[in-house]
């Protein structure tokens, strides 16, 4: 009977799903300039503290990959004077394989709790902060993001051709968004519900040359009683000169529509071209481990997340990446924005310079050394006539164990 039993155990055993899972913690101190919106008591700087342990995990057979990732985030804000606030991050992603060339692929994504200061940006990409939680008059939290999506990949039995989509629901936004126009001076974002659609498709036609094809749209509907609508086209082509050097070019059209807040106004719609380039190509620095550069230029449709309004913008970017030995990376992104309107908006601008390192400390293989700053400049009129300007910078510790295995 033992030999039996011995064989069920292990049959069982090996039929169960792998998982593996890679823990790590971060503790760093913030020094940085108060939100627009925060009351600092006077201090043009203040200092924060901020513990974020994170837990990621993978469980896998062979046609099922589950992924989970939980990050809670415990900022001491304006340390040592205020409480603690709490930010939670959940992550998951099912891919499950019908067919070699097909699969479906599931997403849940959900950020709540204080308003995530290192990332002012709402769904528009914008860098204004929302308002704190004190300004909301909560004493829990004051942001939601989720996100949840459904979608497919496929190559449809063609060699070299790769086909995916998704459709989803966002919720983005503070929980009591406004429910007025914004005026001068108040930079809380309105909440933003809208299902999101996505669809890419990429051909390899030569060994060097490829195809791309994307469509991309969302109704966006706030909680001041705006809604605007959005759809993008671009077809694109794909070079690469060598293996390290790329440049891709997606020329588009999008059309869209702003439906005002009153209902005896008149909607106003937007047809426009789209042009999104960039170029990837290394920077002989360093003798083994070169840096990476990103070059992108992009003209398209941009919803404002504070006027809700539809407008046209254009912006460039450089980002440049160096990775070492043991983890090592060293990243530095610069941005600039512009909408090129004739509108209440022609004369916002942004401008962004961020650098982040890490670095793995001597003898030990699990801590590393962590440090980033970033510089925003931003000219936007529910701000006023004179621009914003805003840093951080943080120096931290990270430990990492990722290689856990069930």
């Amino acid at each position: 009977m033992a030999l039996p039993a011995l064989a069920l155990g292990w049959l069982l055993v090996a039929s169960a799903p792998a998982v593996r899972y890679k823990a790590s913690a971060r503790v760093e101190s913030i020094v940085r300039t108060p939100l627009l919106t925060e009351n600092a008591h006077g201090q043009q700087v203040v200092t924060d503290v901020v513990l974020t342990p994170r837990l990621d995990s993978d469980l896998y057979t062979n046609r099922l990959k589950v992924k989970l990732v939980y990050e809670p985030q415990f900022l001491l804000r304006q340390f040592p004077l205020s409480s603690v606030e709490i930010l939670q991050s959940v992550y998951t992603r099912a891919d499950y394989k019908l067919r070699r060339d097909f699969s479906l692929i599931g997403v849940h994504t959900t950020t709540f709790g204080s308003f995530p200061f290192e990332n002012y940006g709402g769904v528009g990409g914008g860098s204004l902060p929302a308002a704190p939680v004190g300004a909301t008059g909560r004493t829990d939290s004051a942001y939601i993001y989720t996100e949840t999506a459904a979608g497919f990949w496929t190559s449809l039995g063609i060699k070299r051709l790769s086909v995916a989509g998704t459709l989803g629901w966002v919720v983005n936004g503070l929980l009591e968004g406004p429910t007025r126009p914004l005026t001068r001076g108040n930079a809380a974002y309105p909440q933003q519900r809208y299902p999101e659609l996505r669809l890419q498709s990429f051909y390899g036609a030569t060994r060097r040359d490829y195809f791309t094809l994307s469509l991309y749209g969302r109704d966006v509907a706030f909680s001041t009683g705006n809604h605007d609508s959005v759809l993008q086209f671009a077809p694109g082509i794909q070079h690469q000169f060598t293996p390290l050097v790329d440049l891709s070019v997606e020329p588009g059209i999008a059309v869209g529509r702003a439906y005002p807040r009153r209902p005896d106004e008149l909607p106003k719609d937007l047809v426009m071209p789209t042009l999104e380039t960039t170029l990837n190509t290394p920077i002989p620095l360093g003798n083994h481990w070169p840096v990476k550069a990103k070059v992108r230029a992009r003209y398209l449709p941009y919803m404002d997340p504070l006027t809700t309004k539809l407008i046209p913008r254009a912006d460039v970017g450089l980002d440049l990446e160096w990775k070492g030995r043991r983890e090592a990376k060293v990243t530095g992104k610069v941005r600039y924005a512009h909408p090129l309107t004739a509108g209440v908006h022609r004369d916002d601008a942004e401008a962004r310079a961020e650098v982040e390192a890490l670095w793995p400390l001597p003898f030990s293989r699990y801590f590393y050394a962590q440090g980033k700053g970033q510089f925003t400049w931003t000219k936007h009129v529910v701000l006023g006539s004179l621009p914003a300007m805003q840093w951080y910078t943080s120096v931290g510790l990270v430990v990492r164990y990722d290689r856990g295995r069930l």
